[in-house]
């Protein structure tokens, strides 16, 4: 790793001590959420606001998450989000993404995959990252962490008008905001985007429309109501991987072959065969509908509910017509008391939650049984695979304050209801697996001077299986839900804040194990025959270090974040049960499969008017390995390491104008996204790409 950049950093840092006005620490932003406030405290939340990711060349969410140290985005796969290092297989399940505190997790991974890009740049005013953990609050799936976007419309009280251009040589982009306040009490919020991007290979893009109505009634002083509608339209073409060989060959001008679909029968049963393009489809609609409504009955006690639907679908593939279609819809309930006012305890509160929401996703499509070989005659045979999940959880949280001394106490009880109805080309099932769940949560807080806090928590929390884990319980000619357990997993996580002269300091580190992963495995079954389970015969043990900083020196400001993490995957002694010796996984000690040991990001800023400032930023990410067993580490070997420099300007002119430009990958490195099995596929990330864009605000 260049470790020499670090060192100047932090070197220059602590040789300059002058009068400098030192940034709030992330813990000491108020967020929009009662329960990040509370968690915020002994807890790492990290938080980008819109200055820091508007106006700086980000094309969506997953490139503005990619730049988070502890976060890698497609190395385990296209579209995952890999928060703490889970590892390849893991990373999916272990996430909960929430849209204005509604949840889009999507619901089953497999054979169709989908990112989060839902949200454009340009509508989200602050993304919050809870690395680990968040259980207590969002129930299963937080083993990795939880990202929440909040939106232009959930601060509707702050109507916004404007018209925003940008061109680059990756698209352009046209933005509207129309906000109004209609009456003293209500107010109107409108937005369209169209955005045009090229992707990297030739007759590669995605073109989408996003359209947004928010509606903010401020009932009375104590009450409010706010309705938000988004929509999403998405049509493109793009490379999901490619050989590596054939990139080296042909780089940008690769252009996969077509491919030959059966499209239906004739009358006699012969296939009728099309050619299409053997580009994937990336189709995408999203539609959502969020109501929230907020009552303070006393000063000291509030209500919040949060009402969502959303549904969808995409596609991602090149198979044909395969489509998943996606629906959540559901409420949670927040109901906080403060109490012990005017004693040594004051500043306590109590977070009572109750969750009910429900997702379901089907995929539906054609396939053909042979019915004569010789003639080449065939019947067509429909493939139909659906799932649901319901979740019914309550939980509490306490939040308890003496001097300068602050804890937590947590815990959620979770009925989930997993069910499945599948017609698979030579089995089938129908079933309900009921899963419960307790999680807990403890932490202390010290603030042992003005500016200084240490913290220590520990907490408790589950992974359900996704959708293809559920079924992974089958044979010639059943599908039955999964007799594996759900993953239960314990952190702990201590931390320090702190203003060292001029600079913020916010140090973090976890430690985390599994003792019952799932593993998908081959078996022999005397009742079921031949067939795939999903069985807990692994543990995985995690830990990292999460280090960033911040100062302002004048009219330079400077910001460094860097993350250690390291994982270790071996059996935990049920492998006897259902694994015969010969195929025993000799577990490699180097870290989990595509999870960077180091990862760093340095940016700097300097204003140099009040109107025009230049940012430059710098993020590495380590070598990593890209096998499980030590077997293949000759034959997989490790990914080297890269790193990237982009470059932005930015001028405020005081009539609400802003001009902004820059360059991404200013050294036109060649690096790769994702990375296959002995490298047989990768996916090549964007060389240096340049862009410009006018915003005004009237």
């Amino acid at each position: 790793m260049k470790k020499g950049l670090l060192l100047i950093f932090i070197i220059a840092n602590f040789s300059v001590f002058s009068e400098q006005i030192v940034n709030l620490p992330e813990s000491n932003i108020k967020s929009d959420y009662i329960e990040i406030n509370k968690m915020k405290n002994t807890k790492n939340v990290i938080v980008l606001e819109k200055k820091d990711i508007q106006e700086k060349g980000y094309k969506d969410l997953s490139s503005v998450l990619d730049d988070i140290p502890s976060i890698n985005v497609g190395k385990t796969g296209w579209g995952d989000i890999d928060i703490r290092g889970q590892g390849e297989g893991s990373s999916a399940k272990n996430l909960q993404i929430l849209v204005d505190g509604a949840p889009i997790t999507t619901l089953v991974n497999h054979p169709l995959q989908t990112n989060y890009n839902i949200v454009p740049i340009e509508n989200i005013e602050r993304i919050e990252v809870i690395p680990g953990g968040g259980s207590i609050i969002y129930g299963s799936g937080t083993a990795g962490g939880v990202i929440n976007i909040t939106t232009n419309l959930k601060r509707l009280s702050k109507p916004v008008n404007s018209a925003e251009i940008s061109i680059g040589t990756k698209g352009e982009k046209y933005s509207l905001a129309f906000g109004h306040k209609l009456t003293d009490k209500i107010t109107l919020q409108l937005s369209y985007l169209r955005d045009n991007k090229d992707l990297y290979f030739k007759d590669t893009y995605r073109n989408s429309d996003y359209f947004t109505a928010g509606l903010n009634y401020k009932i009375s002083d104590n009450q409010n109501l706010s309705l938000r509608y988004s929509k999403l339209f998405e049509k493109g073409q793009f490379v999901r991987t490619i050989n590596y060989q054939n990139f080296m060959k042909e780089k940008k001008n690769y252009v996969p072959e077509d491919r030959k679909v059966t499209v239906g029968l004739d009358k006699a049963g012969h296939k009728i065969e099309e050619i299409i393009s053997g580009y994937a489809n990336a189709d995408r609609k999203f539609e959502s509908i969020n109501l929230s409504y907020n009552l303070n009955p006393t000063k000291d006690t509030k209500y919040l509910v949060d009402v969502f639907y959303n549904k969808g679908n995409f596609s991602n593939t090149n198979l044909g017509n395969q489509v998943m279609y996606h629906h959540t819809y559901g409420f949670k309930n927040k109901f906080d008391i403060e109490y012990a006012k005017n004693t040594s305890f004051e500043g306590s509160s109590l977070l009572l939650g109750f969750d009910l929401y429900k997702q379901d996703a089907k995929l539906e499509y054609d396939d053909y049984k042979t019915l004569n070989y010789r003639k080449k005659t065939y019947v067509v045979n429909p493939l139909s695979f659906k799932y649901n999940k319901k979740t019914m959880a309550f939980y509490l949280l306490n939040t308890l304050r003496y001097g300068n001394f602050e804890s937590s106490q947590g815990i959620r009880r979770d009925y989930t209801y997993w069910g499945f109805d599948k017609k698979a080309a030579k089995n089938k099932g129908n079933e309900v697996s009921h899963r419960h769940n307790t999680n807990y949560e403890l932490s202390l807080g010290y603030n042992y001077s003005d500016t200084g806090k240490i913290y220590a928590r520990y907490e408790r929390g589950f992974t359900s299986p996704d959708g293809l884990e559920i079924t992974d319980d089958f044979s010639k000619y059943d599908i039955k839900t999964t007799r594996g357990e759900d993953e239960i997993y314990d952190l702990y996580e201590i931390g320090w804040r702190e203003y060292l002269g001029f600079s913020t300091v916010n140090l973090t580190a976890f430690y985390s194990k599994t003792d019952n992963e799932m593993s998908r495995n081959y078996i022999l079954d005397p009742d079921l025959g031949f067939g795939r389970k999903t069985i807990n015969i692994l543990k995985t043990k995690r830990k990292g270090v999460e280090l960033s900083l911040s100062q302002k020196l004048g009219k330079l400001e400077l910001k460094e974040s860097y993350a250690y993490l390291k994982g270790k995957r071996e059996y935990n002694g049920r492998e006897k049960e259902f694994v015969n010796p010969g195929s025993y996984i000799d577990w490699s000690n180097s870290g989990l499969q595509k999870v960077p040991k180091h990862s760093l990001t340095l940016e700097a800023t300097y204003q140099f008017t009040p109107r025009f400032s230049s940012s430059i930023r710098y993020s590495y990410s380590g070598k990593y390995s890209n096998f499980s067993d030590i077997k293949a580490k000759e034959e997989e070997g490790f990914i080297s390491s890269y790193s990237i420099t982009d470059l932005s300007l930015n001028y405020h002119h005081e009539n609400g104008i802003t001009i902004y430009g820059g360059i991404n990958n200013l050294f036109d490195k060649l690096y790769f996204e994702y990375v296959g099995s002995r490298m047989y596929t990768v996916m090549p990330a964007d060389g240096r790409t340049f862009y410009m864009g006018i915003k005004y605000k009237f």
